[in-house]
């Protein structure tokens, strides 16, 4: 009785391969989009991480009280 020759198992990295490349695909992709739908999305981004980083920082002073 023959055996049959054993392959070599695929690394578990092998299936990743890639992966980063596509999310930053689809994110760059999403951010064109919401761009090219409403213009004046950065500005208003840049609000509101304006405010929630306000926010954040009073609740930090607060906890040092």
């Amino acid at each position: 009785m023959t055996s049959l020759p054993q392959l070599p198992l695929p690394s578990p990295r092998s299936g990743q391969r890639g992966a980063a490349a596509v999310e930053y695909l689809i994110v760059l992709s999403l951010l064109v989009l919401v761009l090219l739908v409403s213009p004046d999305a950065i500005p208003l981004l840049m609000a509101k991480l304006r405010e929630a980083y306000t926010s954040f920082v009073y609740a930090l002073s607060l906890s040092w009280m």
